[in-house]
């Protein structure tokens, strides 16, 4: 009984090891490959963002950056080169992320962040697994994914290919495919192709009852504003145009624009302004808008912080 007991144990021990063994080997090649991913995908455009961005404007946010800020008339604008690094369901704690990692590498003279006027919601939606990949070795990735995360997700992530548990197959056909994902973005924005719902109309959206700020957002907002005001750089805080009537009154919108003015950042609500209220032809979806609205959203945006 002793011996196989042993046995038992020693197999277990064996098989344990190799096990880890693997786990380390696969997770540091996951490692090495996300280089060449970088600019293409959503995955590539995160490692981008995170470690080689370096122009003097970046726009970053949701898909709502993703699709509504043309960069070439940002940067056609300024007489400065720009990037829109920002990435398709990726919200508050994502950019959270992004900005300060950005702010550590350098300074750029703007960072253009849209981020919805409800972040500062508890409840809201705010998923960030793409961070997953970055977990103790980004340090704003690991705070966010300590504060929001449950022991046993945090637990899993001490596996090196868990991880890149969802994208692994990603990775290794960027790296094989290589031509197969070459980014066809123009400087980071993604055009929608221009779509007339008829059938869409002007609708009210309520949807906030009973919800609570978020300390924990609050903070992270606050303390990017700062950092960021510490290092001489611009931000713009901006909400772009939906296709909905939305309450006045909102306490996350609030919050946000009293921040903004304490450490001298620019808040701009776009999202109800009255030119993208009356034209659904702009938009892809009641909260996209496609190519021809990005347009015209662009250039009022830029026009607006001119003037201001």
């Amino acid at each position: 009984m002793e011996k196989e007991l042993k046995k038992f144990l020693i197999s277990s021990a064996i098989v344990l090891l190799i096990v880890i063994a693997l786990d380390f080997a696969l997770g540091k090649t996951m490692n090495a490959m996300m280089p060449n991913t970088t600019n293409r995908d959503a995955i590539g455009k995160t490692y981008f963002s995170l470690n080689e961005v370096s122009t003097p404007i970046v726009i970053t946010g949701s898909s709502r950056a993703a699709h509504h800020y043309v960069t070439t008339t940002i940067e056609e604008k300024f007489n400065r080169p720009a990037f829109n690094v920002a990435v398709d369901g990726c919200l508050f704690s994502y950019n959270y992320c992004v900005i300060n990692s950005i702010l550590d590498r350098y300074s750029p003279e703007i960072i253009i962040w849209e981020c919805d006027c409800n972040s500062l919601y508890e409840a809201v939606e705010d998923p960030f697994e793409s961070l997953y990949p970055y977990y103790k070795q980004n340090v704003h990735a690991t705070n966010i994914i300590k504060s929001e995360n449950k022991f046993s997700d945090i637990f899993k992530l001490n596996s090196n290919l868990y991880k890149y548990n969802s994208i692994a197959h990603k990775i290794l056909m960027m790296n094989v495919l290589k031509n197969s994902f070459q980014d066809k973005n123009i400087k980071g924005y993604s055009p929608l192709k221009p779509r007339i719902n008829s059938a869409m109309k002007l609708k009210e959206n309520s949807e906030r009852d009973n919800l609570k700020l978020s300390p924990s957002k609050i903070k992270f907002f606050e303390s990017t504003l700062e950092k960021a005001k510490n290092k001489g750089v611009k931000v713009i805080v901006a909400d772009s145009p939906k296709f909905m009537l939305l309450p006045t009154d909102n306490q996350s919108s609030d919050m946000m624009k009293e921040l903004c003015d304490k450490y001298g950042m620019t808040f701009i609500n776009n999202t109800q302004l009255p030119q993208f209220l009356e034209h659904p032809e702009y938009f892809n979806d009641r909260t996209h808008l496609n190519d021809n609205g990005a347009k015209v959203y662009t250039d009022i945006f830029v026009n607006q912080i001119i003037n201001n």
